[in-house]
């Protein structure tokens, strides 16, 4: 199944890594989310826990990472940009993957 996952969309691979703790899941995957989120800016892990492992609701996660209310779009704005950051750390670690170099390790 971690085949499947690792080419399927973020969103299915951040359900996928929310369920860890509740039921049914890919550990393999969950695990390379896991590895991505560490390397994540602390706000974008913030919003990602809140969201996908908490499943908190937006009024909390506005509150605590103090993400004005006003206009609506803050908010979607906000968890677009963390998911992006997750992504560009997750084709960084595939990349590093295919190519057999420790993380970090650019060829310098």
């Amino acid at each position: 199944m971690s085949r499947d996952l690792a080419s399927a969309p973020l969103g299915r691979r951040l359900a996928n890594w929310g369920n860890a703790a509740r039921g049914a899941y890919d550990p393999v995957d969950a695990a390379r989310i896991t590895k991505a989120w560490e390397t994540l800016h602390p706000r974008h892990r913030d919003m990602l826990r809140m969201v996908h492992l908490w499943h908190a609701d937006q009024e909390v996660i506005c509150r605590r990472l103090r993400i004005p209310r006003r206009p609506a779009q803050r908010f979607a704005l906000e968890l677009a940009a963390a998911r992006a950051a997750l992504a560009r750390a997750l084709e960084t670690g595939n990349q590093d993957r295919a190519t057999g170099s420790p993380p970090g390790d650019r060829g310098n």
